[in-house]
């Protein structure tokens, strides 16, 4: 068949082989990441009936055959869904992973300067949290240098994140 008739006949966009093998193992790959999500987050997809079931049986079966068939079973349904919209939520839960793990991390670091700094800390950060209770973080930060000091578990430390955490990140 020459390529005149083969546009023709599949019209203007005729996928090769490699190309629609490409789709699928893409397809694939998501329904794998989607069913590493948990039930609540996936009930959140604008996703079918029939796929959400499909990736709530995935996430019990335990056999790693069963679990293959399954998921070339999601990637099956998943080539009906809106990939686009599934993308972009995939997106947006990245980026609330990355900002709740960003926030975590300032929480950490003001953790450890007000434990290493002390009171130089301690004024800082109460200039850009005037609500917080100065006496209760500087004993909190006493209380943390003497665990450190004398080698005792780090409950003080826990409960200066606590402390920095409700008022850093409401």
């Amino acid at each position: 068949m020459s390529k005149e008739q083969d546009t023709q006949q599949y019209g203007e966009h005729h996928q090769s082989k490699s190309e629609l093998k490409r789709e699928v193992q893409e397809i694939t790959k998501l329904g794998q990441r989607l069913l590493k999500l948990p039930a609540n987050a996936l009930k959140q997809f604008p996703l079918s009936e029939w796929c959400l079931k499909a990736l709530l049986e995935g996430q019990k079966i335990k056999s790693p055959v069963g679990l293959k068939r399954q998921i070339k079973y999601i990637g099956k349904l998943l080539r009906d869904e809106d990939h686009a919209a599934i993308q972009q939520k995939l997106l947006l839960i990245d980026q609330e992973k990355s900002l709740a793990n960003k926030q975590f991390h300032q929480l950490e670091q003001w953790r450890d300067r007000l434990i290493r700094e002390g009171d130089k800390a301690v004024f800082e950060l109460l200039q850009q949290q005037p609500e917080m209770d100065r006496q209760h973080l500087r004993q909190l930060v006493r209380n943390a240098q003497h665990e450190i000091n004398n080698n005792k578990p780090p409950k003080a430390q826990r409960l200066i994140f606590q402390y920095l955490k409700e008022y850093l990140h409401e």
